[in-house]
């Protein structure tokens, strides 16, 4: 999992680039990664260019379908409603992700399960939003 972890960290560092929200995402089937993306919202003017349906495009584009049933989604932010959606579209089996979004999001499923202990992962965000208000 550290591997994973490692590998969403650089995606959302991607962002930064394009000054879009800090946020990278995985798609893994069977322990192997078929896709990886970050936030491209301000740069590609697209609302929907949320790192979790970037991966989700690229996934489905790689493997011919939109149905990613034997897939699980890391990502570094704890997915938005419009994403959530996404993902339950797509299937996807588990959510794995690093830093929680709020508590207004009730309705879990698929499974949902935050990765604890992750040294420094919400830094990242928290850079990115004080750099922001400066």
């Amino acid at each position: 999992m550290n591997k994973y972890i490692d590998i969403i960290l650089k995606e959302a560092k991607k962002s930064l680039k394009t000054d879009d929200v800090p946020v990278g995402a995985i798609i893994v089937e069977n322990s192997k990664i078929i896709a990886k993306a970050h936030n491209t919202r301000e740069k590609s003017n697209k609302i929907t260019g949320h790192a979790e349906i970037n991966a989700i495009e690229k996934a489905s584009k790689r493997k011919k379908t939109w149905h990613l049933p034997e897939c699980e989604l890391y990502v570094t932010l704890e997915p938005c409603k419009m994403c959530l959606e996404a993902i339950k579209q797509a299937r996807i089996k588990k959510i794995y992700y690093l830093v929680e979004r709020n508590k207004e999001i009730k309705e879990k499923e698929p499974q949902t399960i935050k990765i604890k202990n992750v040294e420094n992962s919400s830094n990242i965000l928290k850079e990115f939003f004080k750099n922001k208000r400066k």
